[in-house]
């Protein structure tokens, strides 16, 4: 893939910075592209360039991330995460997040703060 070139890697720069403020309000190429005032074929190609994924996956995979670590290190309602990531309500989260991970937002956090560690009551039962 090689290095980008240098009006893609400050696009990318700036569009990244963009999504770092903003992935909580906007989810959609148009909105950056706009408030950068560049194509989004021009995000979409500087992206693929410095990152190695389109646009909308750069601006998906961020706020799964943000996403991922509100499930993981919290215990937020998933109505309160789905709110604070933009979200009008909680079921169209959990269909974004499914969609783009393969398990709920219930699911992974239960499988990430389970751990395989027992549950107190078991590991307290019959003292």
């Amino acid at each position: 893939m090689g290095t980008p070139a240098p009006e893609h890697g400050e696009t990318f720069q700036r569009f990244r910075e963009a999504v770092e403020n903003e992935y909580a309000k906007a989810r959609d190429v148009g909105h950056y592209a706009r408030s950068l005032g560049y194509s989004p074929r021009t995000l979409t190609r500087a992206t693929v360039a410095a990152a190695g994924v389109g646009a909308k996956e750069f601006i998906d995979r961020r706020v799964v991330l943000e996403a991922r670590r509100l499930l993981a290190h919290g215990d937020h309602p998933v109505v309160s995460i789905a709110s604070r990531l933009g979200f009008a309500d909680a079921s169209n989260f959990v269909k974004y997040y499914t969609k783009r991970t393969g398990a709920t937002p219930t699911a992974f956090r239960r499988r990430v703060q389970g751990g395989g560690a027992a549950p107190l009551s078991r590991m307290f039962r019959g003292v």
